[in-house]
């Protein structure tokens, strides 16, 4: 359940609306514990309505403060609407700097990570012309001088029309 308020997943828009919503909502049931179901004799109305108010002042103010700490020049992006494909494309292009293999064991290797997009995702998300270009690239050399991921497992998990591709320039190449 926690999985479907991932912003990359949701919209900025849908994101910030549930986190307001379960701000608010809390209100509306302190007041339909106590005025509709009688509610409980301890903690009081008063003193309900007061912890509540002060709970949900601390988790304003400390959203506040949290986003006082965003970059100035991360500010202007932290409520546009990235698509999926824009977060593969960026995130895990560039920014990603540990996951986990194939095989379980978490790994810092860049060239895995990228070399990993297609196994991972769907082509409709991914940067198909960069995986493209990267794995022309590095083709050669990882069959050259295998790297411990490029096993047969992991060739077994490129996609066929990508391997396909990579292979016929690999062919033009020893013409």
């Amino acid at each position: 359940f926690p999985s479907i308020r991932i912003p990359t997943i949701l919209t900025p828009r849908v994101y910030a609306g549930s986190l307001a919503y379960m701000l608010g909502v809390n209100f509306v049931i302190l007041f339909f514990s106590y005025r509709v179901f009688d509610g409980i004799e301890y903690p009081t109305e008063p003193q309900a309505w007061l912890f509540l108010s002060t709970a949900t002042l601390v988790c304003l103010t400390s959203g506040l403060v949290a986003y006082s700490y965003v970059p100035n020049s991360h500010k202007a992006t932290f409520y546009r609407q990235w698509t999926f494909k824009e977060h593969v494309a960026t995130y895990w292009w560039n920014d990603c700097f540990y996951t986990r293999d194939h095989h379980h064991q978490i790994t810092t290797d860049q060239e895995y990570i990228r070399a990993r997009i297609p196994t991972k995702w769907s082509p409709h998300y991914t940067p198909n012309e960069k995986i493209l270009e990267f794995y022309k690239e590095h083709w050669g050399d990882w069959c050259r001088d295998p790297p411990d991921w490029f096993d047969e497992d992991f060739k077994a998990s490129i996609p066929e029309d990508l391997l396909e591709a990579v292979q016929n320039v690999k062919n033009d190449e020893d013409l």
